[in-house]
């Protein structure tokens, strides 16, 4: 065989190989590879899911979110309301999730990767439900795979499992999807407090004015005086960012309250708190109505600041004015001024926000941090010089 025909040969062995290993290549190739949904029906149905349900192994239920007339709610705390941004997050993290790439089918690598079915009692992956879609959602989620964004999943009833491009929260505790805000009223709203612990006499912590930097304290022990100035200044923040750990129904709290606290607002706003502590952990109830006098007491300061506040502006506009019309130098006229600097907010109505929060308040006791609950129902012995 001369060497040009071995040219030849070898150059037809290189192509043919070539050409494998490109065969090779299709016959393998997967939606994953294509980025194809993991369920591609899912985001065109986001609104027909009506209900969540995160099933643990041996296959006992975790959590059922259901969605009714007033939103999301938690079944196993009493139909208490959900955290709808957690909650439209996880919808959505698995509508948009993609195929990365196709992993094990073999029933017994399963483990490795979290994927059992969650019937097996040693299953290490939870199963999600979404009831609803037309296109059934039964995914188990495995362990998490490398990088934050991504999971080893397998549909349930499906061989194959898969990588998504996607982290997908199964979180297993009813407390963990729970709306976590109680109240919010800011610091500088708070005129005063009263308080009462245990036995022990109740005082009060209290702003004449707004622009009070502290709280005086009425009501000390004889003979004993603030160990600071500013010793009852955390009640102006004690409804502040107020924040649950769980929840349970008013009815099941049959204890004896172990404190009182008694918070209103300049604005009229007035929130009447009840505490207990059991077993470590610290509970709250709150109620909020509407005080009509109070508001209308420091409406009155207020709207004279406010008088005297016009009344330097209409110089200041008058001299603005005198200037232009001069045709010396000066602040430009109102009309110039920026929309935002000129634009006032609109005033909050108090009554509406008491008669709403106290509609999702009413019967209900919150677990809240032990922290948050000393700064409700501070002992007045922690705010005297010892």
């Amino acid at each position: 065989m001369t060497s040009r025909n071995l040219s030849i040969l070898g150059l037809v062995a290189v192509i043919a190989v070539v050409a494998g290993i490109w065969l090779a290549g299709r016959q393998t190739s997967s939606p994953a590879q294509e980025s194809a949904l993991l369920y591609p029906e899912l985001s065109k149905q986001l609104d027909a899911v009506t209900t969540v349900r995160i099933v643990k192994a041996g296959g006992t239920p975790a959590v059922e979110l259901k969605r009714g007339e007033a939103g999301w709610t938690v079944t196993e705390r009493n139909n208490y309301p959900a955290d709808d941004a957690k909650l439209r997050k996880l919808i959505s993290s698995v509508a948009e999730a993609k195929l990365v790439e196709e992993k094990t089918s073999n029933p017994e690598s399963y483990k490795t990767l979290g994927v059992e079915d969650v019937s097996d009692a040693a299953a290490g992956g939870m199963q999600l439900e979404l009831d609803g879609p037309k296109q059934p959602v039964k995914l188990i989620v495995g362990k998490q795979a490398s990088g934050a964004q991504s999971h080893y999943v397998r549909r349930a009833g499906e061989p194959k499992s898969w990588q998504i491009n996607k982290s997908i929260d199964t979180s297993a505790s009813a407390d963990q999807w729970l709306r976590k805000e109680i109240i919010d009223v800011s610091a500088d709203r708070v005129q005063s407090a009263e308080v009462r612990v245990g036995t022990a006499k109740p005082y009060s912590a209290v702003k004449k004015t707004r622009a009070d930097a502290d709280f005086t304290v009425e009501g000390l022990p004889k003979g004993k005086e603030l160990s600071s100035p500013s010793a009852a200044d955390s009640f102006a923040s004690a409804l502040s960012g107020l924040q649950l750990s769980d929840v349970q129904p008013a009815s099941a709290v049959t204890d004896k309250p172990s404190a009182t606290t008694t918070i209103r607002t300049f604005d009229g706003l007035v929130t009447e708190l009840t505490g207990w502590k059991k077993d470590d952990k610290h509970y709250v109830a709150l109620k909020t109505s509407y005080d009509a006098a109070l508001a209308e007491k420091f409406k009155v300061a207020t709207a004279e600041t406010e008088k005297k506040d016009a009344a330097a502006e209409g110089d200041k506009a008058a001299e603005d004015k005198d200037a232009a019309d001069k045709g010396t130098e000066g602040a430009p006229p109102a009309a110039d001024k920026p929309a935002e600097e000129t634009a006032k907010p609109a005033a909050r109505n108090v009554e509406e926000e008491a008669s709403k929060a106290n509609a999702q308040l009413t019967g209900w006791v919150y677990e809240i941090p032990a922290w948050k609950y000393e700064s409700i129902f501070k002992p007045v012995d922690e705010l005297i010089k010892k």
